[in-house]
């Protein structure tokens, strides 16, 4: 339950760097991505730590974690970037790149948890089968 937390949390705060994006406060973004960076490796590192001792052994377990860890080196660079641009400058490219990559993954995340979370008499329902 914990874990599940940390990545809404995470979530929460690259969605909310994106809207500060959007509205022209550069800084507030910086500084949401700055605390999602410990908040999004302690999620990763515990869904890999649940994998790597086996107490998570379903194979969307693993895709799950391994994309949690795919995406905390892209809000670390998202957040690097923009150090030099505290006096509220619009951020490089590669950092707006960085946050859509971020809520990509974790829109891959939440549709293969989704698909799994249907159940199998439904699913063949909406598939028409």
């Amino acid at each position: 339950m914990r874990a599940m937390r940390l990545r809404l949390l995470t979530v929460g705060l690259v969605f909310a760097a994106a809207l500060a994006d959007a509205a022209g406060a550069h800084e507030l973004a910086h500084y949401a991505l700055v605390v999602a960076v410990p908040v999004g490796s302690l999620a990763a590192l515990g869904a890999l730590g649940a994998v790597l001792d086996g107490s998570a052994d379903e194979p969307l377990d693993r895709v799950l974690a391994g994309l949690s860890a795919v995406a905390v080196p892209f809000i670390l660079l998202g957040a690097a970037v923009r150090v030099p641009l505290l006096d509220n400058g619009p951020p490089p490219t590669i950092g707006a790149t960085c946050i859509v990559v971020c809520l990509a993954l974790f829109a891959v995340q939440a549709l293969l948890a989704a698909t799994v979370a249907v159940p199998r008499g439904l699913r063949a329902v909406l598939l028409g089968r």
